[in-house]
């Protein structure tokens, strides 16, 4: 299926032709509960090309989708093909153009094409022989062009794939586009080589595209391995991700903040975040959806809601006990071991905000920097109390360790778990 985390409430596109690839693509979709606005185009390149768009039609109309056809006999005569005209460019512009007319008008947030393996590995070997650079070849399933977010959600399946999904799924396509296909439009390699390989022979092939199309590759990999460890998992390094190509970056980001499926970043948040981190600002929140924020501490980022929000404040007026949702303290005999003194009350505990900033070896540094230097996990930053005295100064932070041996004889218990 499509890996892809949806927002229920976004409006998606989906490039649909009738052919066996875009038609798994939109069953998958709709099996994922996804409706998206199908998007068709007339080219009038074979015979049977309007009865395929009546077909698909009819198949939208059943399924209660949106179905938006553009024929290109009723382009006006300046937008039409005319002699001389390659049909692969003037068929993209036209292409493009009409996806971009829709994204518009429909607010989508993603436009969906059903590019698959044999299409990237036809890319690669056509560049190969050609001497050309096979960086930017379209290997990531997200890239932006033109204001729009693209997703090419079929990159890790074959041809041969779709069309075992297609028969196993019941799903229609008209069968007689691949011939058609392969007598006007593909290349002898794909008819002639790629259609022959076999696993380990597309395997050994995509494992070399990657090699040499991406420079970065072990940049992607440092950040989309983010550490496996559950508890210090969530941040991103800066350095390693702002040396992305641009499509990559972008991908990055996604899948970063689709922990949360309601975000979706557009092209215009993927400068605005690149500038971000490259500001000289070392601290500093870049607001998402929903009370989120990308929040940049120093070389990383995080994503964390409501990072300038006092979500809870208590005050103990005198040395004693509190207990709240978030922690339990019993300060009743001082905590003096926490380099709390009696002319420090009443204290406040509260959660850190952004702007908040600590001593430390003579040097005020902001708190969350120190949340990141300890590897805390990110749910416990919201929730993690801080101790300013009387005079609204912060004087004490819980040092965080993993599997940390209390030694105070004050007693402090963070609720572990809570939100």
């Amino acid at each position: 299926m499509i890996d892809f985390k949806f927002d229920p409430n976004a409006t998606y596109i989906a490039s649909v032709s009738f052919g066996s690839d875009s038609m798994a693509m939109l069953d998958m979709l709709l099996k994922q509960g996804i409706r998206p606005v199908v998007a068709a185009i007339d080219y009038h390149k074979f015979d049977f090309s309007t009865e395929d768009m009546r077909r698909l039609g009819e198949y939208c109309k059943a399924k209660g989708l949106t179905y938006r056809l553009l024929d290109s006999h009723d382009l006006p005569q300046n937008e039409q093909m005319h002699i001389g005209d390659s049909f692969h460019d003037w068929a993209r512009k036209l292409r493009y153009s009409w996806y971009k007319k829709l994204y518009v008008e429909y607010n989508a947030s993603a436009l969906f094409l059903a590019h698959e393996q044999d299409d990237l590995l036809e890319a690669y070997l056509k560049a190969k022989e050609r001497k050309e650079t096979t960086v930017n070849l379209g290997m990531s399933k997200i890239s932006t062009q033109d204001g729009m977010l693209l997703v090419r959600p079929l990159l890790d399946f074959s041809k041969q794939d779709l069309l075992e999904y297609d028969i196993e799924n019941n799903v229609p396509f008209n069968p007689g586009t691949e011939s058609a296909l392969d007598k006007t439009t593909r290349s002898a390699i794909r008819k002639d080589k790629i259609s022959k390989m076999n696993e380990i022979d597309r395997e050994n092939l995509l494992n070399q595209l990657k090699e040499e199309a991406n420079e970065t590759l072990g940049l992607i990999r440092s950040i989309e391995t983010i550490k496996n460890d559950e508890e210090e998992s969530g941040e991103l390094e800066i350095r390693p991700l702002i040396a992305l190509t641009k499509d990559d970056f972008a991908s990055t980001l996604v899948h970063f903040v689709q922990k949360v499926p309601s975000i979706l970043l557009s092209p215009d948040d993927f400068e605005k975040i690149r500038a971000f981190c490259l500001n000289d600002q070392t601290n500093g929140s870049y607001p998402l959806k929903d009370g989120f924020a990308l929040v940049k501490d120093y070389d990383v980022l995080t994503l964390e809601k409501d990072v300038n929000t006092i979500r809870y404040s208590y005050v103990l007026e005198t040395p004693g006990k509190l207990d709240t949702p978030e922690f339990s303290l019993d300060f009743s005999s001082g905590a003096l071991d926490r380099g709390i003194s009696p002319s420090d009350y009443p204290l406040t505990i509260r959660n850190a905000v952004q702007s908040d900033g600590v001593k430390i070896h003579g040097y005020v540094e902001p708190v969350r920097k120190l949340y990141s230097l300890w590897n805390m996990p990110i749910e416990l930053r919201e929730t993690w109390p801080i101790f300013l005295n009387s005079s609204g100064k912060i004087i004490y932070v819980p040092r965080y360790r993993r599997n940390f041996q209390e030694y105070h004889t004050s007693l402090l218990k963070i609720k572990m778990g809570i939100h």
